[in-house]
This record gives structure tokens, C-alpha cells and sequence, in this order.
């Protein structure tokens, strides 16, 4: 397995590379790991013409699992995701992120915006999450337990986890797994840099999603940005109907490449 570890606390991240082209750093979703790209479609897809950067973000799959919650600032994930592109020599990639993993793409995008060739938003956003109480019944939830985590979030998307997904998340560090959910929860929003955003972004979501509109706002507050709803899909679905995200994904980058040349 391959580390690098974060420069200001020292926590050990677990990456993978693979495929060859312009470099494409995938962030994964809050439970997931490097396997949600490598286990579903969206690996093989896009490793045809980029060079993937994945890693499992901090209490997750290999890498480290601090119990702080001071570990799961918004500073602290840039910081991980810019270790590995460090490390590796890349100076500029573009960013997919999927549900936290695009949180923390919003965190580039106010923290190192010059890093960054392009960001793809998978149904998240930018704002302070006590603007929408359902932040404090998820985190309740998770320290009840993370099989009543599971078992609530598939009743609302309902549909079922698929395996081995399903059983890997629910042998997680739950207490890891709390603070970076209170710390998510209590964080005041990487919002404020929006409006000066240049590099193209494309944000995606379900429209049954609970956070469709302050994702499809955080698009409106972007310049030039596009945005795009996947009629009649919940958050799960968003992530695992990759028959229809992958095609936007695939064009989206294609078109960024094709006026960039140089990239």
C-alpha cells in the first residue's frame, strides 16, 4: 500500500494512482474508501484518459483515524488531499468529488484554487451546515451506531447499500467517524470565496436529494458554472446510477481539455 502523511498533524493517508493522462484527483463520499471508485464504474471509465489520484480521506478506509474532532477542519482535509498531490509532483489536476468528497473540493477551491484544472460537485455544497438542522440528527445517529446510521439512510434513499460497500462501512471507527461528522456539522462553510471562482466547475445532484437546493445555489453563485439535476434520483442513487452521471463527467472533462490544450 501506498502513504504519504499530512504535513501538519501527521496523520497517515492511503493513495492509489492509475491510468495515464491529464491528472484526476477522485475524492470519495462520507463511509466510503478508494474501493467506491475501484469497485463500481467509474474507475475503468475514466482511467482510459486521465491519470487517477484516489485516496481514502481521514477516518476512512487505511488512512489514519484521529478521535479529535480538531482533526476534520476543512483546513486539515486540504491539506491531506494536497499531501498526495505533492508527493506524486502534480502541481495542477482536476477534482472530482462525490457527497463530502465534494465539500472538500468546495475546501480547494478556497484554500489552493491555483491547484485545481477543474471541479466536478457531486451533490454537496459549500455552506455552514447549521443552516440545515438534519446535520444534528445525522451525527446523533452515527453515535447511536452505525448500523443505525445504515439502516436509516437506506430507508430514505430506499435502496440497499450494495456489498462489500455495506459491510465495510459498518466496520468503521465509529468514534473517528463521529468527530469528523461534528466537525463537519460545526463548521462555518467554505463559501465565502465563490463568486471568485475561475476555474470550471460542474455540479451535479439528484433532484430527490435533501441537499439540492443550497447545492443547485452554491452553482449559481459560481461564475460560468454548470449545473445539472438527475431527475427522480436520491443521494445514493447520484453516486451509483453511473450510467447517467458518467456521461457528464466524461464530457464535462473532455470539453475543459479540448479549450486547454496545454493541460
Amino acid at each position: 500500500m501506498l502513504f504519504v502523511n499530512n504535513p501538519i498533524d501527521g496523520t497517515r493517508i492511503h493513495y492509489e494512482v492509475m491510468g495515464d493522462g491529464p491528472p484526476l484527483l477522485l475524492i470519495h463520499g462520507f463511509g466510503g474508501s478508494i474501493l467506491s471508485w475501484t469497485e463500481t464504474e467509474y474507475a475503468d471509465a475514466l482511467k482510459a484518459d486521465h491519470r487517477l489520484v484516489m485516496y481514502d480521506m481521514r477516518a476512512h478506509g487505511e488512512s489514519g483515524h484521529p478521535h479529535g474532532v480538531e482533526s476534520y477542519t476543512p483546513e486539515m482535509h486540504v491539506a491531506d488531499a494536497l499531501a498526495v498531490l505533492d508527493f506524486l509532483g502534480i502541481e495542477q489536476a482536476h477534482v472530482f468529488g462525490y457527497s463530502m468528497g465534494a465539500w472538500i473540493g468546495f475546501g480547494l477551491l478556497k484554500y489552493a484554487p491555483e491547484r485545481m484544472l477543474s471541479f466536478i460537485a457531486g451533490a454537496n455544497h459549500p455552506y455552514p451546515r447549521s443552516d440545515y438542522p438534519a446535520a444534528d440528527d445525522w451525527t446523533d445517529l452515527y453515535r447511536e451506531g452505525l448500523d443505525t446510521v445504515l439502516s436509516t439512510f437506506e430507508a430514505q434513499s430506499g435502496e440497499r447499500m450494495p456489498e462489500p460497500a455495506r459491510t465495510r462501512f459498518l466496520a468503521q471507527d465509529s468514534e473517528a467517524l463521529v468527530a469528523s461528522m461534528i466537525q463537519l456539522r460545526d463548521s462555518t462553510g467554505v463559501d465565502d470565496r465563490l463568486a471568485s471562482v475561475s476555474v470550471p466547475v460542474l455540479a451535479y445532484i439528484g433532484s430527490e436529494d435533501s441537499m439540492f437546493k443550497p447545492a443547485a445555489m452554491a452553482a449559481e453563485e459560481i461564475p460560468n458554472a454548470t449545473f445539472i439535476s438527475l431527475d427522480g434520483l436520491g443521494h445514493m442513487q447520484g453516486f451509483t446510477r453511473t450510467d447517467l452521471v458518467l456521461p457528464h463527467i466524461t464530457e464535462f472533462l473532455a470539453e475543459v481539455e479540448s479549450a486547454n490544450p496545454s493541460n
